[in-house]
């Protein structure tokens, strides 16, 4: 989790100097940009929206496929690629997720290093080449993964909960897939899915460096113009509200259980997104300040830690409140989250716990665009979420303007406690 300290009195210079620049390439790509003096150094983030929630019933395909870039193209091995960015300093990496699909490299921005480091992320990107050798090995490999994740009760958890949050919707399947799913897919499953989501028209550009405009606009060009056009994937439903109350045990043989609390939750366009965010920090997203860490950690000693969130995807995402406790304290666990919760719906907040709040989050968000990597994280979702170009330079003013009455209506809006979902997996017998 990111950290949320730092004196307020460095915000308005941070976000003074934070210029974004945003345009389209003439293949449909969206791309935001940034330049950021002082390190020779580029961070380039491809963002596809081709992650797994693209899988269809092909539960851990989009996993496999973005997987698979940078193992091979029609010119380099994978020893050669890998041997190439080290010769060079450069990094280069993908990751999976829900929403967003990321293919990213870093580089050193002298001209030679560069435009050599670009040209092999070009190469790889562009020119991708499925090879059987290299698909079974990442099977064997998500095959222990899957093995190992049924044996880990957080992991047993998270899935769960995912499952009967969203139900039959895109979001409730495990990324990586099932040992099913990920045996029946074939080499042509992913150049067809390569085919159809890693397009020009499909992706989002994030460049942080110290490059000027003209340079990211050719660099951005030189990426998408080596990919087919296609179109934009069509937008995922939104996940229906929660139609019941569930309470669901899983049993597994562990010292402590797994309290999973919560229901549907939202996405960065709500028109709640400020309130919510505000009093989610102050109820448990604050760590040991928050409410939840006073009153279940330091007045009762029922969990080393508790924390809530709001997972914020494309579609509405969802609310949790997570915890571990002991066995026999499951229970007392349980009725002090939901006695919490019920509270913080119904009654208004103090001034000073909401200022403070306040000031831990407005304190801390120069930290968030301190570094270019940060930085970076937030252009990516910037454009990949749609939002406006301002969200950064808009946020704290926003937060500061929030009130009290805002944040329990927010919460009394959002959370039913009659269609909460409570989750333990432990050894309650």
């Amino acid at each position: 989790m990111k950290l949320f300290i730092l004196l307020m009195s460095l915000i308005g210079s941070a976000q003074a100097q934070l210029e974004i620049s945003q345009w389209q390439t003439p293949e449909g790509a969206k791309v935001l940009f940034t330049q950021a003096q002082g390190l020779p150094m580029l961070d380039v983030q491809l963002n596809f929206d081709a992650a797994s929630s693209r899988d269809g019933e092909q539960f851990g395909l989009a996993t496999l496929t973005n997987t698979l870039i940078g193992t091979a193209t029609k010119a380099l091995s994978e020893e050669q690629i890998i041997n190439q960015f080290e010769s060079l300093g450069s990094e280069f990496s993908t990751t999976s997720l829900k929403d967003m699909a990321i293919i990213s490299m870093r580089s050193l921005t002298r001209d030679s290093i560069l435009g050599q480091s670009l040209s092999i992320f070009k190469e790889v990107v562009t020119n991708v080449d499925f090879q059987q050798i290299y698909l079974s090995r990442e099977k064997r490999q998500i095959y222990q993964s899957i093995e190992a994740s049924k044996q880990n009760p957080a992991s047993v958890a998270n899935l769960k909960f995912d499952q009967l949050v969203f139900g039959d919707h895109a979001y409730s399947h495990a990324k990586i897939g099932t040992k099913d799913t990920i045996n029946a897919i074939q080499l042509n499953d992913l150049k067809q899915f390569y085919r159809q989501y890693y397009v020009a028209k499909n992706l989002t550009i994030a460049l942080v460096g110290d490059i000027s405009k003209a340079q990211a606009q050719q660099i951005a060009r030189q990426i998408s113009h080596g990919l087919n056009i296609g179109k934009k994937a069509q937008a995922n439903p939104m996940i229906s509200p929660l139609k019941r109350a569930q309470e669901v045990h899983v049993n597994f043989p562990s010292e402590q259980t797994h309290l999973l609390i919560g229901q549907t939750g939202i996405n960065r366009a709500h028109p709640d997104y400020y309130a919510l965010y505000l009093g989610n920090h102050i109820l448990g997203g604050s760590g040991l300040s928050s409410i939840l860490s006073e009153q279940v950690r330091e007045q009762r000693g029922l969990a080393y830690s508790v924390v809530s969130y709001f997972t914020k995807m494309k579609s509405n995402g969802l609310f949790l409140i997570k915890l571990q406790t002991k066995n026999s304290q499951t229970q007392q666990a349980k009725q002090v989250v939901l006695k919490m919760l019920e509270k913080f719906t119904k009654t208004p907040i103090d001034a000073q716990l909401l200022q403070d709040g306040k000031d831990n989050i407005i304190g801390g968000f120069s930290l968030e665009t301190s570094s270019n990597a940060n930085i970076l994280t937030y252009l990516s979702i910037i454009g990949f979420y749609e939002l406006p170009k301002d969200f950064l330079s808009s946020f704290t003013q926003k937060i500061d303007s929030i009130n009290v009455q805002e944040v329990q209506l927010a919460f009394r809006r959002l959370i039913d406690l009659d269609k909460l979902i409570v989750l333990s997996v432990g050894d309650l017998q």
